[in-house]
């Protein structure tokens, strides 16, 4: 078995390092792997894993695609994996001219409509990583019997308890005895409304607690808004209390600097996996703190990416972190948690190994 991942670009976010730890566990199968792209600041980490990089030619749509049949042909590869609304345009034409089949993997509902659908046509499966985005698939008139909801798959020997957060938060030049929020997240238009409140509740937390510091971590074209926000928020503080840091290639050394992580989707798996508390807030809305009566409810929805419980304010954030700031042991009982739960749940082990059956179903 041959596999082909597609994705338009190896950015620092979810997809990419969904695609990088699934192509890592389909090595360890046995499963020849090798990922078509435009390239990207996470290049080096699939070269270094062993994965074949073919860098797609920028320009005409038919000069991408033409490209791509000549690598299959060349690479025998046995079937295509697509990840992104640009890749299910370039793949759907692919599956019938070359008799292979095409699998495609729905990350979220801000998927091009015109791409998915036609590419959800020609495809042997869809894989959803969440019920919500099942649900939401059904919708829009995708046959349910060609969706399978399989979750994101977690790389536990990569993000796993550190034993010494102080040495990380040495690396990253913050206080050793700081109380520290970490969020992390692309600063995209869609993800930016929560960033903005993680910032506002920080700000609200910051006032009566010195020790408090926010850091925000991750790419996207609102970053610049996000600093001037920070800036400001920080003049009326009279201190730094919030730090916006550059996209990180390893985002579990920002876990391990925290005493609790912001995040939504993977970001919510990866820090649970590192023993972290974990406060839910994504595109959909606001989810709160994870823990065992409701953690059910939050996989359902990808942990406010693909559906919430209520909308996120300022408010609800900074009450939430403050109850885990002020409880260090239900803190370490809920980071426990988290590992238990992704560890039973999300490994990457279990997941490849059950995406590798749907190859086989397929093949």
């Amino acid at each position: 078995m041959k596999i082909i991942m597609l994705v338009s670009r190896l950015n620092i976010g979810g997809t990419e390092k969904y695609i990088l730890s699934l192509s890592r566990s389909l090595l360890a199968h046995g499963v020849q792997v090798g990922v078509a792209t435009d390239g990207g600041p996470l290049a080096n980490l699939f070269k270094k894993a062993g994965i074949k990089l073919h860098v797609v030619p920028i320009g005409k749509k038919s000069k991408r695609i033409s490209f791509l049949s000549s690598i299959l042909v060349k690479e025998k590869y046995t079937l295509i994996h697509a990840h992104d609304s640009n890749a299910f345009a370039q793949a759907v034409t692919l599956p019938q001219k070359h008799k292979i089949p095409l699998i495609i993997t729905i990350h979220g509902t801000y998927h091009h409509r015109a791409s998915l659908l036609s590419a959800a046509s020609t495809s042997k499966r869809l894989i959803a990583v969440s019920p919500k985005l099942t649900k939401w698939l059904v919708n829009q008139k995708i046959p349910k019997n060609k969706i399978q909801m399989i979750p994101n798959g977690i790389d536990i020997a990569t993000f796993r308890p550190a034993a010494n957060k102080n040495h990380w938060r040495k690396a990253l030049r913050l206080p050793q005895t700081a109380q520290i929020l970490v969020y992390a997240g692309r600063f995209s238009p869609d993800k930016y409304p929560i960033a903005r409140n993680v910032v506002l509740a920080a700000e609200r937390i910051a006032k009566y607690n010195r020790q408090f510091l926010a850091v925000l971590v991750g790419p996207g074209p609102s970053r610049s808004n996000l600093v001037q926000l920070a800036a400001k928020v920080n003049r009326r503080l009279g201190r730094t209390a919030i730090i916006i840091l550059p996209p990180m290639s390893n985002i579990q050394h920002a876990y391990y600097v925290s005493d609790v992580v912001v995040g939504t989707g993977r970001v919510a798996l990866e820090a649970m996996a590192c023993a972290k508390p974990v406060v839910a807030a994504g595109v959909a809305g606001y989810c709160g703190i994870v823990q065992q009566k409701n953690i059910d409810k939050m996989v359902q929805c990808h942990f406010g990416d693909h559906g919430a419980f209520s909308p996120i304010t300022p408010e609800k954030l900074s009450s939430d972190i403050n109850s885990l700031l002020r409880n260090p042991k239900k803190a370490r009982a809920l980071g426990k948690l988290g590992v238990t739960t992704v560890k039973r749940r999300f490994s990457i082990k279990t997941i490849g190994s059950r995406i590798i059956q749907i190859y086989k179903e397929v093949n």
